[in-house]
């Protein structure tokens, strides 16, 4: 017995080390926080309509959505882009998680061109959908 002592010591301090480490509370913001975003024509029934990488000339209107998944309580940001030239931007309240949430921009007559919108939280980029409208 006294010769297995040793390992015993070591298996027992390797398990406190892993338990303290799992107990450690999780860090909120832009770092845990899990994105899915998408463009599109409409919003209907909550759900992004019309979805798409190139719109036509014409469009008048496009909606930035997001699905966000922990980061209850905090807000996000929607930054429009017409080339590099912010054109944009929005501050979106998230209530719970998961929460949907979306912004729109009216593209006015000379909207052709390549577009982007940021999805950002705390000065971060979560994700950046890239369209084109034609």
């Amino acid at each position: 017995m006294r010769k297995y002592w040793p390992a015993f010591v070591l298996v027992a301090l390797g398990f406190t080390a892993v338990t303290a480490f799992a107990q450690q509370p999780v860090q909120s913001g832009a770092a845990t926080a899990a994105v899915e975003a998408a463009v599109g024509t409409s919003i209907a029934e909550r759900q992004l309509a019309g979805a798409g990488e190139s719109f036509p000339a014409g469009t008048e209107r496009l909606y930035c959505y997001t699905r966000i998944v922990n980061a209850a309580d905090s807000e996000i940001e929607h930054a429009w882009f017409k080339g590099d030239a912010e054109v944009g931007r929005v501050t979106l309240k998230i209530g719970g998680s998961p929460w949907r949430t979306w912004s729109s921009k009216a593209l006015g007559a000379d909207g052709a061109g390549d577009w982007r919108c940021d999805v950002l939280m705390d000065g971060a980029v979560l994700q950046s959908i890239k369209f084109k409208v034609e």
